[in-house]
């Protein structure tokens, strides 16, 4: 009896394992088509530049920082994503969820341009500083974004708003919420919107919400979903420095 019980301990422990990193091979190939595709778009913006008579070497060397940005990015990720799954201590810093939130929408901008949707950024706190890894918080908060994008993506929607707001949440708390007026979510999965492959739209991966609520939770903050009048509100809480 002993000895079933310790196999049996063992094929609980190899079966997470192995969960444990289909999940996590799974968030990576998610995550690394954000970069990925946006290289493509840049390589294609170059091709462009290049078919002209006459070439001008500053968009030139413009597209090609770009394409070595989202290359570092890349990589990064998979540095970082691999931080949610390793045991081992991990130096964090101080990080501005201002910041975060600025450059977030910066790298959402032509895709907002694209599908016409206006994207605001209101700061109710100076409370803006928490101790994080400031890629894993941007990459929690574009999934936030591209989630709210894709549930603005109605015809029937004639006025597309989308808005970052980053106020205090006492006791000693900050949160992000995102706001959009789209088509919000079914009462039936709201609770599990956070869990990995729960999604709502044919063809979605169902990872990108999954990842940012364990990127929270590994900062020792929550995640939260809010159904408006209409619309949505995703919201990260995390601990003030």
């Amino acid at each position: 009896m002993p000895v079933m019980e310790v196999a049996g301990g063992d094929l609980g422990q190899q079966w997470e394992r192995e969960t444990t990193v289909r999940v996590m091979t799974a968030y990576v190939a998610h995550e690394l088509n954000h970069p990925l595709g946006t290289i493509i778009n840049i390589a294609n913006t170059l091709s462009r530049h290049l078919a002209r008579p006459v070439i001008r070497p500053q968009d030139v060397d413009e597209q090609l920082k770009g394409i070595k940005a989202e290359a570092v990015r890349a990589t990064t990720i998979i540095k970082h994503l691999r931080l949610l799954t390793e045991r081992r201590p991990t130096t964090k810093s101080s990080v501005c969820l201002a910041e975060v939130c600025q450059e977030a929408i910066g790298r959402l901008k032509d895709l907002a341009r694209a599908k016409r949707i206006r994207v605001r950024l209101l700061l109710r706190t100076d409370q803006t500083q928490v101790n994080g890894v400031k890629t894993l918080l941007g990459t929690a908060l574009q999934n936030f974004l591209l989630n709210a994008v894709a549930a603005l993506d109605d015809p029937a929607i004639s006025a597309r708003r989308l808005m970052i707001r980053v106020a205090a949440k006492p006791p000693e708390m900050t949160t992000v919420q995102v706001f959009d007026n789209g088509c919000g979510l079914p009462e039936d999965i709201r609770d599990k919107i956070f869990e990995p492959f729960v999604t709502t739209r044919p063809g979605g991966s169902g990872l990108g919400l999954a990842i940012a609520g364990d990127i929270v939770r590994w900062h020792r903050g929550r995640v939260a979903c809010h159904s408006r009048r209409r619309g949505t509100c995703m919201e990260m809480i995390l601990p003030t420095e």
